[in-house]
């Protein structure tokens, strides 16, 4: 994709609906390069653990979190527990997790309930993702939906996106270190592009952000915005008008976006917003937070031709703010002087680019 704007008018078209008895769980695994190479990335964009790693690889970290949370908290083993119908040493049993899968996904209208077969499809698919083979982002979203995993569910994605000490306690399911939220999150992004220019001095001048919301429950009427606290314009060109503003932190900003109608749940709605920020200000990285699953997430920066970046690097923080860098790759500047990254889904986890500048 190239540097020009995407148009995201009306109505997003729904993506596909998921095969259950697939047995790939490739979904979300491959990643575009920001020279446009396709090439096998983690789920958060960082590299693939590899079998030689001494730490754990993202499957093998989701995969045992799973395991532990479906054997030792009580209401997820009583969920599993009651459908067991053979005896096995099994802990958890996987046939009985798919049974549990199955029913939520009849019962939520994702396959017919005439299927029922079902549960004998998915036994596979949960013995991967239990026994640390590979899991894709859809079969997480199954296992948290299917047993109510809410409050263990920002420790479980970030597992999923590798993850873990010294940026997430996954015991709260929290990302230590980062701004606490001022506002329940109550949409999920289904798309969202992000647009960056820089300018001759080095500092981001605009971001340019479309976004498509899909709401969690009704009555979304507020998107929460989050800019830097220098803006010295924010605009907001399709969607809605801004409203309240509350200090997000030292150098973030949390402005209420009033949406022009209050949706109600599964509704969709599309975003354009603008921001931009005083020249002179040199900065080195931009950064793009998602505390829940984020799709379709595409990120391109402009940089002027003047000052071209340096050791130029596609990057996993783990926080919000500063942090440590969980996983990182080096990237090329392409010909027009942007960098570019698509990602299928990015997961409890801060993503984005670093650089240094030629005259430093």
């Amino acid at each position: 994709m190239g540097p020009g704007n995407p148009t995201v008018t009306g109505a997003w078209p729904a993506a596909a609906s998921p095969d259950p008895r697939s047995n790939s769980d490739e979904t979300g695994g491959m990643t575009p390069s920001a020279t446009g190479a396709t090439r096998q990335r983690g789920p958060a964009g960082g590299q693939a653990g590899t079998a030689g790693d001494e730490a754990l690889s993202t499957g093998e970290r989701a995969g045992r979190l799973l395991r532990e949370l479906l054997t030792g908290t009580a209401e997820y083993r009583r969920m599993w527990e009651s459908r067991v119908r053979r005896a096995s040493a099994q802990e958890p049993s996987f046939a009985a997790v798919a049974r549990v899968i199955a029913e939520y996904l009849w019962n939520a209208g994702i396959v017919s309930e005439e299927d029922q077969e079902l549960d004998r499809a998915l036994k596979d698919r949960v013995s991967r993702a239990l026994g640390g083979g590979r899991i894709s982002a859809q079969t997480m979203e199954w296992f948290i939906e299917a047993f109510g995993m809410r409050r263990h569910e920002a420790g479980l994605w970030a597992a999923f996106a590798g993850l873990t000490d010294p940026g997430v306690d996954v015991s709260s399911g929290t990302l230590r270190g980062g701004p606490a939220m001022i506002m329940p999150q109550r949409h999920r992004t289904v798309a969202v592009f992000e647009r960056y220019r820089f300018d001759a001095t080095g500092s981001l001048v605009q971001q340019h952000t479309f976004q498509v919301i899909s709401a969690q429950e009704d009555g979304v009427g507020i998107y929460p915005w989050v800019l830097r606290t220098d803006a010295i314009e924010s605009a907001v060109l399709i969607g809605g008008a801004p409203g309240a503003r509350h200090a997000y932190s030292s150098r973030l900003t949390l402005v209420e976006v009033e949406l022009e109608r209050a949706l109600g749940r599964g509704q969709r709605h599309a975003l354009e917003l603008l921001a931009r920020y005083p020249t002179e200000l040199p900065t080195q990285e931009v950064r793009r937070a998602a505390r829940a699953k984020t799709e379709n997430v595409d990120m391109l920066i402009q940089f002027d031709p003047g000052l071209p970046p340096r050791d130029l690097h596609w990057t996993v923080w783990s926080t919000h703010e500063g942090g440590l860098i969980v996983d990182e790759e080096p990237v090329t500047l392409s010909a027009d002087g942007t960098v570019h990254r698509f990602l299928p889904a990015v997961h409890h986890a801060v993503v984005g680019f670093r650089w240094t500048w030629s005259n430093s």
